[in-house]
């Protein structure tokens, strides 16, 4: 049966998201579309049509700098069961028309970070079959993960922590750590002030802060920060992503501080989500348990002792078009071996 891929609105594209029942994550939103074209970014909503049919949805950036311009395609295609056509067929039909894009939008290469698990062989062999290959970074979405159940009581929640996570928890209350939420502007400082200390401490490449007051005011209400303070000073903060199935741990900051403030901030992030009538707690990207060496195994380590499951997913693939990519390519792994990603 023929298929369509055509340009759709963000309103039919939004009630795809929402009512979809598979992997997906708030990059496949209306509310980040509009984030990155707030960014002066250059964005396409596309959908798969079975006739009149929607199937399928694709969000797909175009990033220009000096050195290259490229397509992405971040956590998607979404593609919706369907009886008479396989995932695989409509897998195939999306990879061929987002190279004909790729083509069309004059790119050097497209690249796709897809929900694909590793279980999911024939997806994976079409992307070789289409000529894809892995791409020379670290990460560009998360592709391992760390997800917690909210379709529990927060008894239950609590009670499947780890010993030392439930211990620093229940010592909130002992040393008056208050968490506050919202995302006014002097919310967004509190947190700038945390971020800014942070990066001195650990020598990462921040987002710049006028993408992170621009993001709080496309996702509006989806988007909160929750603030930890003793006393009158603020140690610890956590930018929190909601859609109507899941809340994502998007950023995280903090001061060195010996009383369990980050752990507070994070609890009450949960219970929001949970009173939200999320199922699931996202906390984002983690490193594996033997990477000592990785910048992330601290904060991983601190994300897994709220109990949860580790999620893993297929790394980033590019498709390359021009030479420019073979360029871009030896600069994205020296970056990554210099990172010690």
């Amino acid at each position: 049966m023929p298929l369509e891929f055509n340009k759709i609105s963000e309103e039919l594209f939004q009630n795809f998201y929402d009512k979809f029942s598979e992997n997906k994550t708030f990059l496949q939103t209306s509310n980040y579309a509009e984030f990155q074209k707030r960014l002066g970014k250059t964005i396409f909503l596309y959908g798969i049509f079975k006739k009149e049919e929607l199937i399928g949805t694709a969000l797909i950036q175009k990033i220009q700098t000096r050195l290259k311009t490229f397509l992405h395609c971040p956590h998607c295609p979404l593609i919706r069961k369907d009886n008479s056509l396989s995932k695989t067929e409509q897998f195939n039909f999306f990879l061929e028309k987002y190279k004909t894009l790729g083509n069309t939008q004059r790119c050097d290469f497209v690249r796709i970070s897809p929900l694909i698990t590793l279980e999911e062989k024939p997806l994976i062999t079409l992307l070789k079959t289409n000529k894809f290959r892995p791409a020379p970074i670290h990460l560009v979405n998360p592709e391992k993960t760390w997800v917690l159940n909210l379709e529990q009581t927060e008894e239950e929640i609590f009670k499947n922590m780890k010993k030392t996570t439930r211990y620093e928890i229940r010592r909130q209350k002992k040393f008056n750590i208050e968490v506050l939420s919202g995302n006014t502007d002097k919310d967004l400082d509190i947190f700038w002030n945390l971020h800014t200390k942070t990066v001195q401490r650990q020598g990462f490449i921040p987002f710049p802060k006028d993408s992170t007051a621009t993001q709080l005011k496309s996702f509006k209400k989806n988007c909160l920060i929750f603030n930890g303070k003793i006393n009158q000073e603020f140690y610890s903060s956590a930018i929190i992503i909601f859609d109507k199935h899941t809340a994502y741990y998007q950023q995280g900051a903090s001061k060195h501080c010996k009383f369990p403030v980050s752990h507070a901030v994070l609890w009450e992030a949960i219970r929001e989500a949970k009173k939200r009538g999320c199922k699931k707690f996202n906390f984002w990207g983690i490193c594996d348990k033997d990477q000592i060496t990785h910048p992330w195994y601290g904060l991983s380590k601190f994300k897994r002792g709220f109990g949860g499951k580790e999620e893993n997913f297929l790394h980033c693939q590019d498709f390359p078009i021009t030479f420019k990519y073979w360029i871009n390519f030896y600069i994205e792994k020296y970056r990554k071996w210099k990172r010690n990603y």
